[in-house]
């Protein structure tokens, strides 16, 4: 007999565009096809655009929805505000955030969103490491995101949660594959916004853009291929099987 709608667990994401899915391979997609939907429901919270703050500002969304896990994977658009100073001012404007992107901000952010998860829901939580940004590991925004990722896992052991390996395992795989000298992040939104355009109005599919762009993992240097979101996918994986 098929569980009813208030039997299944209830799996909630929460971050940015990475995670909405719309201009990135869907790693919740992937994710559908290897669960029982008859067991499982996965809800997407993401938003693009957003930073840290945004989801603390949010976060009752989060809380109302009663979920039994919670997966977190937020932050690339604090680290590249903490690198343009154009987008930093820009983004503290349209985005209504009060303070500069800083990673004390960031951290900050960080351990209020699970404190206030952990006090106002009975979930398991994990947050997952921010992936690459670009694919030269040797790049100013791959050495910004491994200093976020080392407080990500910091905030992680002090409160008791799960840790998702996805920066590392995506760091694994361009050392193997590249050694970890792929193509850099361009600083400007034109490539961003070509691929959407390719994708939505070309129907191109994103792998194919990813190939035109030069990228083995991301189509634009930020958002995820079929290669990227597996990557993301197998991680979370792991930590819902985990009883």
């Amino acid at each position: 007999m098929d569980k009813k709608l208030n039997d299944k667990k209830k799996i909630l994401f929460l971050g940015a565009s990475i995670t909405q899915g719309k201009i990135s391979k869907s790693f919740i997609k992937i994710l559908k096809e290897k669960f029982d939907l008859k067991q499982f429901t996965f809800i997407n919270q993401g938003v693009a655009g957003y930073e840290s703050y945004n989801l603390l500002n949010k976060l009752y969304k989060a809380i109302r929805t009663n979920p039994d896990s919670i997966i977190l994977l937020i932050g690339t658009n604090d680290v590249l505000s903490s690198l343009d100073p154009k987008l930093e001012a820009l983004s503290r404007k349209l985005k209504h955030i009060p303070h500069k992107a800083t990673l004390l901000n960031f951290s900050n952010n960080i351990t209020n969103i699970i404190k206030r998860l952990k006090q106002e829901t009975n979930s398991k939580i994990a947050i997952a490491s921010l992936p690459v940004i670009g694919e030269n590991l040797d790049s100013i925004e791959n050495k910004t995101v491994k200093k976020y990722n080392a407080e990500l896992k910091r905030i992680a052991e002090d409160e008791n949660i799960i840790y998702l390996s996805v920066y590392e395992k995506q760091r694994n795989f361009l050392l193997n594959e590249i050694e970890g000298k792929g193509k850099d992040y361009i600083v400007n939104t034109r490539l961003a916004f070509k691929s959407l355009i390719l994708h939505y109005i070309f129907f191109m599919k994103l792998d194919t853009i990813s190939r035109r762009n030069g990228f083995l993992l991301q189509t634009d240097g930020i958002h995820q291929n079929s290669q990227g979101a597996k990557i993301i996918a197998d991680e979370i994986e792991k930590f819902i099987r985990i009883e």
